[in-house]
Parts: C-alpha cells; sequence; structure tokens
C-alpha cells in the first residue's frame, strides 16, 4: 500500500509583526480575495485552514462585509476552515482566563458563520503552559496540534498530553513546524522528492498518514497545487497524496501506544523558543497584565455583584476582553514586533 501524504493548504497570519497590523491587513484581503473564487471553482483545491483563529475571518469582513455569505457557505461546505482561537496567543505572557476567553471568543464566532474547527492548534506558540490539555478538554476539544516545546525525549510523531489535573489530549507533532511542505514545486516529481527528503531528516517522528503543511507566514494560496498533487500521483506508486483538512488528517492518525507527556512544553530541543520575548518590552506585558486584572477581578466581578441585570454592560465588557485577546496574539504581546506594533498594542 502507498504511504498516505495528506497535503493540508493553510496560512500563518500574524495580525501585525515586522508590519503594522493595518498593511498586513491589506495582504489579508488580497488573499482572500483570490482564495475565494478558488475554492468555489477548483474541485482541486479541496480545503484551506486560516490559520485557526478567527480575527483572520473579522478583519477581512470589516472590509468586504458583502463575502460574509460566501464565506460561510465554504466553511460549511468544508472548504474552508475557521477557530477555534481568535487569536493565536502566547500561553506564558497572557492569564489563564484570557486563554478561556479566546477560545470562547472564537468558537462563538466561528458558529456564527457555520462550524468551528475543533482542534487545539498551537502551531509556533513558545512554549506551552501545562493547563492547556485541560483548557482544551473544557471545551470538549481531544485533539492538539503542536511544534515548540517537546522535549527530545518525545520520539514520536504524536503523544498524550497531560495536564495536572489528569486532563488530556492527544497532540499531534509537528516535527519541522507548520511550513514544511511550503515551498510547493512546480512539478509532481519534485513534490514527491521534497517528502522523501522529510521522512529521511525526520525519521521516527513523522506520522503515518504523513501531515504536509502547504502554507508559512502571510503566504497566498498556491493555484497551481491541484495540479501538481495530481501528477505526484500519477507519477509514482509510492505516495498517495490528498489534499485535504486538518480534522481529517487527524481522524485517520493512530491514537494506540503513544508515549505520553505531562505537563508543560518547554523545551527547547527540537525548536526554538525564542526565550527572550518573555523579558522584552515589559511595558507591553505590564499594560496587559493590568488590563487583565481590571476585567477579571474588579469590573465583571462588581457588575454582576452591584448593577441589576437589565444594566449589566454587557457590549462594554466583550469589547474590552476583545481588545485584550486581539494583544494576547504572540506576535503582539511578546514585544517582538516593530516599534509602531508595540504602540498600538499599548494603545489598545
Amino acid at each position: 500500500m502507498p504511504i498516505q501524504v495528506n497535503v493540508v493548504p493553510h496560512t500563518h497570519w500574524d495580525r501585525e509583526w515586522y508590519k503594522p497590523y493595518p498593511v498586513f491587513r491589506m495582504q489579508l484581503v488580497e488573499l482572500l480575495d483570490g482564495l475565494l473564487p478558488q475554492l468555489s471553482a477548483d474541485a482541486s483545491y479541496a480545503h484551506f485552514q486560516l490559520d485557526g483563529q478567527m480575527a483572520v475571518v473579522d478583519d477581512y469582513l470589516e472590509l468586504r462585509p458583502e463575502q460574509r455569505d460566501r464565506l460561510a457557505e465554504l466553511n460549511r461546505a468544508g472548504k474552508l476552515t475557521m477557530g477555534p482561537w481568535y487569536t493565536l496567543p502566547d500561553e506564558f505572557l497572557v492569564s489563564g482566563e484570557t486563554l478561556v476567553r479566546d477560545l470562547r471568543l472564537g468558537l462563538a464566532r466561528a458558529a456564527e458563520l457555520g462550524t468551528a474547527m475543533r482542534i487545539g492548534y498551537l502551531p509556533d506558540m513558545f512554549g506551552h503552559v501545562a493547563q492547556m490539555p485541560q483548557i482544551l478538554a473544557g471545551f470538549g476539544m481531544t485533539d492538539a496540534v503542536v511544534w515548540r516545546g517537546v522535549p527530545a525525549a518525545v520520539d514520536a510523531p504524536a503523544f498524550w498530553w497531560e495536564a495536572p489535573d489528569g486532563s488530556r489530549v492527544r497532540a499531534e507533532l509537528l516535527p519541522d513546524g507548520y511550513s514544511n511542505g511550503a515551498r510547493l514545486p512546480e512539478a509532481g516529481a519534485e513534490l514527491a522528492e521534497q517528502v522523501d527528503a522529510f521522512r529521511k531528516a525526520y525519521g521516527a517522528r513523522v506520522g503515518d498518514p504523513i501531515l504536509w503543511m502547504n502554507g508559512t507566514d502571510h503566504q497566498l494560496p498556491q493555484p497551481h497545487l491541484g495540479r501538481v498533487v495530481a501528477e505526484a500521483n500519477d507519477g509514482q506508486d509510492e505516495l498517495r497524496f490528498t489534499v485535504t483538512s486538518l480534522a481529517d488528517h487527524l481522524a485517520q492518525a493512530p491514537r494506540e501506544g503513544l508515549p505520553t507527556w505531562s505537563g508543560e512544553l518547554r523545551s527547547g530541543a527540537t525548536a526554538n523558543l525564542l526565550m527572550g520575548v518573555a523579558s522584552c518590552r515589559v511595558d507591553v506585558k505590564q499594560a496587559a497584565a493590568r488590563a487583565e486584572r481590571w476585567l477579571e477581578r474588579v469590573a465583571e466581578p462588581l457588575a454582576t455583584c452591584w448593577l441589576p441585570a437589565d444594566e449589566h454592560p454587557h457590549a462594554f465588557l466583550d469589547w474590552a476582553w476583545r481588545e485584550v485577546i486581539r494583544n494576547a496574539a504572540h506576535e503582539s504581546i511578546c514585544g517582538c514586533s516593530a516599534d509602531e506594533v508595540n504602540d498600538a498594542v499599548l494603545h489598545r
């Protein structure tokens, strides 16, 4: 039998980073303006993943509100994956409540447009807190996808990840990150060669089926994907390529005989953790912590205890939490961005 290779087209979208948010948003509009017709017209381009965060969708619809129904239709048809996060946070630099609100908001927004990807997608966080399996399980999720922080002791393509309370999820490892399939060649034979090189380089950490993440930072969809995949399937018999979703890949992945890891994932053994982000731009981190504490410990408790239900400031508090969650995005809260990005984070 040929080895199955599941190709998941996606983009990793930092809202702001080495360019400010307004510049990156115009690139996002360009991406989705090209992607939506492609998904509608090209059956071979079976799926696209919008980086596991709903901020990407909201940022687009604010400028293209007329595309809302089209996005919802593609989502319901299984051709476009949204959520579950609102932004992809840094887990160590925001509060536990912010992580919970982030997931809650992302799932709610995705539900308004059809459905959410029910996977703990953690592709680029700079390490993972011990309680993340507990948070994911609390939202009914059974799977996570991780890259950075996995120790060398986990020499397998997947493992059971356990929280201190005993909650656990199956964690799929991205041994080469979320970009192992980003460099899509022009010919199918070259695609097969890329996968062979990946298998040789990562050995026991390559799963069966193989997960081939066709995307990277701010990468636009590659319209020739369907043709190259068809050529690869016609040109050899050892590998069988399928353009699919992350959820479909995980449904095929084995769940028996996996190793177990308990607690946080904070090792730099196999991927850079960028530890300096924990201490740079302390003013950003202090401002975020103050905002979280005022919301968690003062504004919401006092409003709940002392205001009549019909006077509760739902809209105001929802808006405040949304801004905190936008700032929780890993490239925002980490302070590793351009100066004008850090200024924007402080303003929010």
